[in-house]
């Protein structure tokens, strides 16, 4: 009987452990035979705001979680046991609460605890440190030793508590679609700002001390000296952030209070240099299409630091990226790496200046030479005579409007001779947002704002509102966004320039040797040239972006003789 009930054990534990070994198996079969999708693995991201669909303390209760939210189909959700009565009915209550269908998926504990785990949040991250300090603080009164400084205190918890608060920052400015990270001292501690779309959002504030760890923390990560407080110091480190490799140019700045960190958030998405995708219509494509094929010259684009220039000049240099042609950079700094293109980091602290580089690439047996941004007459010289000896080169200036490249280099000290006989075309940009796509809506503005928008786009050729697609004798029609989840309540989402491009031809070429800058601007418009602004009107007559935004970047207000925003005939 003895040997019969050992039997029965060994094969019940036989039968167990099988199931334990197939139980990924076990469960797709239950799916199959319930009829309800199989969720195999977690996601590798899910927002909060989709998370958030079910609290965090009932998803723990009920071995249930949220990991995807769409239109189409619904809120779907992950659960270990999809016959837990419970369950359902406060997924049925949580469905009539946010009018939304619930898919159900099974899947394993394992797979439901992972996606879970990313409920942590930065407010729960700061609260484990700020109890390490006071964990450090006890041990300091107990510590026949003596006491120690609040630095000791940072260091014994750079491995725990802050890295965790660090990659929560990190996290939530990747899924935020953050373009900078901002660490800044404050009267009463530290604040953390996120750079979205150009536009500075505050995310939260840190005790002083858990704010001072941070900073440390940011500092070992870049290979940065902890103890220098007193002058800036730029480093960069990489992370992983939902399967994808993300870098970070960092840069601490001493100021009244301790110090600011700004981190510079640059995905490896290669789709941001997509020529296609700048927002270029139109003449001004036109131009910048033909003039990049062309084997020599230069090519400036103008505009404020942060309007996008970097990114055009990344974008030309794809699409001209050949195994024929020898593409070599100066940039201070390398912010993106593109494959098959030669780039250099500009070093002033040991003499090598964009000047002194480019002597050097001359001698590189350069095609196409990019320079990251013309600061002085020595730079200027050296590029125009890089052009006139055969090279194609693209460059940035800091002016205000295309026309004001020709006598920004004037004033650099180029003989406009030299200028005329280089200069191939101008480009002035900047960046708006886009109206977002999920709750973009078509609203009405006063006749006041109408008339002075026709006014504006008046001087603009058929031919030119036909490449834009846009027919303004049927009348003109106005979005906006109306603010939803997906945009955060703003009504938009992303960016896109907006541009204006001057060819130099023949007639500008004497006019620039003549110096008369006015003429030049005369000519440009007689070339049927699309000012920023017309660019900006009819991009948000399309529906692309706001006339807010137009307004915003090209006169520093928000309305254009009127309220765009009010919903007035």
């Amino acid at each position: 009987m003895e040997d019969k009930n050992k039997k029965h054990q060994k094969d019940e534990k036989k039968s167990n452990s099988s199931i334990v070994d197939n139980g990924v198996d076990s469960l797709e079969e239950r799916a199959k035979e319930m009829k309800i999708p199989f969720l195999k693995k977690a996601p590798s991201a899910v927002s909060d705001s989709i998370l958030r669909i079910i609290p965090e303390k009932t998803a723990r209760n009920f071995n249930m979680v949220a990991f995807e939210d769409s239109e189409s189909k619904g809120v779907s959700v992950a659960m270990v046991d999809p016959q837990d009565i419970q369950a359902l009915d406060v997924l049925r209550f949580i469905a009539e609460k946010e009018k939304k269908e619930i898919n159900i998926h099974i899947a394993s504990a394992e797979v439901v605890r992972e996606i879970i785990d990313k409920y942590n949040t930065a407010e729960e991250a700061v609260e484990a440190v700020v109890e390490s300090f006071e964990l450090e603080r006890f041990k300091d009164q107990r510590s026949l030793l003596g006491k120690r400084n609040v630095d000791d205190q940072q260091n014994n918890i750079q491995d725990a508590p802050v890295s965790k608060l660090v990659s929560v920052v990190i996290k939530h400015a990747v899924e935020k679609r953050a373009s900078d990270i901002h660490l800044e001292p404050t009267d009463d501690g530290y604040r953390i700002r996120f750079r979205v779309d150009g536009v500075l959002y505050a995310s939260l504030i840190l005790p002083m001390e858990v704010g001072k760890a941070f900073v440390s923390r940011i500092k070992i990560l870049s290979n940065l000296k902890i103890d220098e407080k007193r002058k800036p110091q730029d480093g960069r480190f990489n992370v992983s952030e939902g399967g994808e490799n993300i870098d970070f140019r960092v840069s601490t700045f001493p100021v009244v209070g301790g110090e600011k960190v700004v981190m510079r958030v640059l995905t490896k998405d290669k789709g941001i240099f997509d020529f296609s995708k700048l927002g270029l219509i139109g003449h001004s494509k036109e131009i910048l299409s033909r003039k990049i094929n062309e084997p020599n010259g230069i090519i400036l684009i103008t505009g404020p630091t942060g309007s996008g220039k970097s990114t055009t000049l990344y974008s030309f240099l794809n699409v001209i990226n050949q195994d024929t042609r020898n593409i070599v950079t100066l940039e201070d700094p390398v912010e993106y790496s593109i494959e098959g293109v030669n780039q250099s980091q500009i070093k002033p602290e040991i003499g090598y200046d964009f000047a002194n580089g480019l002597r050097s690439i001359l001698r590189q047996d350069p095609n196409v030479i990019m320079v990251g941004e013309i600061r002085d007459g020595e730079t200027a010289e050296l590029a125009i005579h890089a052009a006139l000896t055969g090279h194609l080169v693209f460059s940035t200036l800091h002016t205000n409007s295309a026309i004001g490249a020709v006598p920004r280099l004037v004033d650099m000290g180029i003989e406009p001779f030299l200028l005329s006989s280089s200069l191939k075309a101008v480009a002035a940009q900047r960046l708006v947002r886009k109206i977002c796509t999920s709750c973009k809506e078509e609203f009405s503005v006063s006749d006041k704002v109408k008339n002075n928008l026709l006014e504006e786009i008046k001087n603009v050729p058929e031919e030119e509102l036909k490449k834009y697609d846009l027919d303004i004798s049927k009348g003109l029609k106005f979005y906006k966004g109306r603010g939803c989840e997906e945009c955060g309540g703003t009504g938009l989402k992303g960016r896109l320039a907006i541009y204006e491009c001057i060819e130099v031809n023949e007639s500008i070429q004497e006019a620039i040797n003549e110096g008369k800058e006015m003429k030049v601007d005369e000519l440009a418009k007689s070339q049927k040239m699309i000012t920023m602004k017309q660019d900006g009107i009819l991009k948000a007559l399309k529906g692309m972006t706001a006339l807010s935004e137009v307004e915003r970047v090209t006169e520093g207000s928000l309305t254009i003789g009127g309220d765009v925003d009010d919903d007035r005939g």
